[in-house]
C-alpha cells in the first residue's frame, strides 16, 4: 500500500481549518453581542479550476458597537442573497469586533 503523506497533511490542514471556523462561529453565536448592521460592499472572487469558473463573495457590514465605535468588517458566515444596503442582524465578540457573524436578515 502506497500512502501519499503530502495529501494526508493537506487534508488534515483543511479539516482543522474547517473545525476551527465552525467552533469560532458557534462561540460568537453563543456569547456575542447582537446589533443591527448594514451591508456596505460585496467583493467577488473568481476561481478557475478543472471544473470551470466559480465565484465566491465576501460581504462587508458596518455596525456600531455597544461602546459607540463604528466598525466595518467581513461577515464570517455570509449568505449569497445579501445586497449592498441590506439590513442584517449580527453578533460580535467585544475582543474580536472584526469577526461578526450573521444571525438574521432584517429586510
Amino acid at each position: 500500500m502506497n500512502i501519499d503523506y503530502f495529501s494526508l497533511v493537506i487534508i488534515a490542514i483543511v479539516a482543522s481549518g474547517a473545525v476551527y471556523a465552525f467552533y469560532s462561529i458557534r462561540k460568537v453565536k453563543r456569547n456575542g453581542v447582537e446589533v443591527d448592521a448594514v451591508v456596505t460592499r460585496i467583493e467577488e472572487h473568481e476561481m478557475v479550476d478543472a471544473d470551470g469558473v466559480s465565484r465566491d463573495y465576501d460581504f462587508y457590514v458596518r455596525y456600531r458597537t455597544l461602546e459607540g465605535r463604528q466598525i466595518e468588517a467581513a461577515l464570517a458566515n455570509p449568505k449569497n442573497r445579501l445586497e449592498i444596503g441590506s439590513r442584517v442582524r449580527i453578533k460580535y465578540l467585544p475582543e474580536q469586533e472584526d469577526y461578526p457573524v450573521l444571525t438574521g436578515i432584517l429586510d
